[in-house]
């Protein structure tokens, strides 16, 4: 009879099956939350004329402007360079894009 050595392949069994399944409820809840997330940015209007810009570095680099209605938004660090101080901005509830007003032209990009 010859014995052998379990001792350590159920505890990296039970260890597996346990990362396995906390990725999947981590997969299921992440879709969860971009879906409120969604729902949230479509619920948001705005419109202003953008006084100041800058990066909240201590906050992510966060690219935040700031309105002529005193109003304060938040994009994330990528989006600094799509605005410039004097655009004119504009978020419709129940639509899901941006329209920035620049010159005589507009750039509609999505929230």
């Amino acid at each position: 009879m010859v014995s052998r050595n379990v001792g350590f392949k159920i505890p990296g069994a039970i260890a597996f099956c346990l990362a396995v399944l906390g990725y999947f409820f981590y997969k299921d809840n992440l879709r969860k939350e971009s879906k409120s997330m969604e729902e949230k940015n479509v619920t948001i209007s705005f419109s202003g004329k953008i006084d100041s810009m800058y990066r909240d570095y201590s906050n992510h680099g966060v690219t935040v402007l700031m309105l002529n209605n005193k109003k304060r938004l938040e994009f994330n660090m990528y989006e600094y360079s799509r605005f410039q101080k004097n655009d004119s901005i504009v978020k419709h509830k129940n639509e899901d894009s941006i329209h920035v007003y620049r010159n005589g032209t507009i750039k509609s990009y999505k929230y």
